[in-house]
């Protein structure tokens, strides 16, 4: 196995995980940016940046917690858009990483917002010039660049031809996510494989698992087999896409530090720190949301049960 031995955790809980659940108040989700900052985490998606788009309320928040959180040294802060008008939301907020985020199915990205991927594409010019002036990094990232529960089999010329585009405006990260959590572990490895060789100018590579289906970690060594050394994750494993139905979340950061730890892989992270961390999550959100091992050993040891 062709390990990394130092991965960087990308916390997504206040984006990914936040976005299909009720609002969340803008001082809890400062008071969670600090607990992730001080669990070791260095890169946190905060939120959307929405520009024209509508029906995504618990991101609305985002402008006014870029305005409020403590941005610490060493963190990277970071944000998901779509769109030219969010990329100016963005620049204005001083977000200085966005993600830059379209879909490799059409089906699912006309229903998130009512466009072709081609249509979509079409922004990608303007975002790079507005990160160009503001000395943004920008990421490019691809939903069900894997397998689509409306397309299927999502073909690798349709994800090229999108990666090529990401690059044209200027990203220099590239992100394959596997958000509907139907992804094989072959299929993930062979993917990136594939993509680092079509793109070796593209020096980092990042990995966005859903645990839909329960091979979220599977998919995770995958890509680190293939030399990923990015990973998404969320606390309490909240998450799941604003228009997939009864869609689970992404893997849960506690359970991913847990791994990589004790495989001797360097995440930076401190567990209890970030166990910490979820567990405020967990009080913010509905029990049913959440979705993490390691949390409901904590939950037990709390009951003052054994485990063993």
């Amino acid at each position: 196995m062709n390990y990394a031995k130092q991965v960087r955790i990308c916390e997504v809980s206040t984006r990914d995980g936040f976005q299909t659940l009720p609002p969340i108040a803008v001082a809890d989700k400062v008071k969670l940016l600090d607990l992730m900052a001080d669990a070791g985490i260095r890169e946190i998606e905060v939120g959307s940046f929405l520009g024209e788009r509508s029906g995504v309320d618990s991101m609305r928040s985002t402008p006014e917690v870029f305005q409020k959180m403590n941005r610490r040294p060493g963190v990277v802060y970071r944000a998901l858009l779509q769109t030219p008008a969010g990329m100016r939301e963005a620049a204005d907020a001083g977000c200085p990483k966005v993600k830059i985020n379209i879909s490799g199915s059409g089906t699912h990205y006309r229903l998130m917002t009512g466009k072709s991927i081609a249509e979509g594409m079409e922004g990608f010019r303007e975002i790079g010039a507005i990160a160009a002036r503001h000395q943004m990094t920008l990421l490019g990232s691809i939903s069900l660049a894997f397998v689509s529960p409306y397309d299927g089999w999502i073909p690798s010329q349709d994800i090229k031809e999108i990666i090529r585009r990401f690059i044209d405006c200027g990203a220099t990260e590239i992100s394959l996510n596997d958000t509907a959590g139907m992804a094989f572990p072959n299929q993930v490895r062979e993917r990136f494989l594939e993509m680092k060789a079509e793109f070796p100018e593209i020096r980092t590579w990042a990995f966005h698992a859903h645990n839909t289906r329960g091979t979220g970690l599977a998919n995770v060594l995958a890509a680190l087999d293939a030399g990923v050394d990015r990973i998404d994750s969320s606390l309490a494993g909240i998450g799941g896409c604003t228009v997939f139905k009864n869609a689970s979340g992404n893997i849960a950061t506690e359970d991913t530090v847990y791994m990589l730890n004790g495989m001797g892989i360097e995440t930076g992270i401190d567990l209890e720190k970030a166990i910490k961390a979820g567990e405020f999550v967990e009080s913010l959100v509905d029990p049913s949301k959440t979705d993490s091992y390691i949390q409901r050993l904590e939950k037990i040891k709390r009951q003052g049960n054994g485990i063993e």
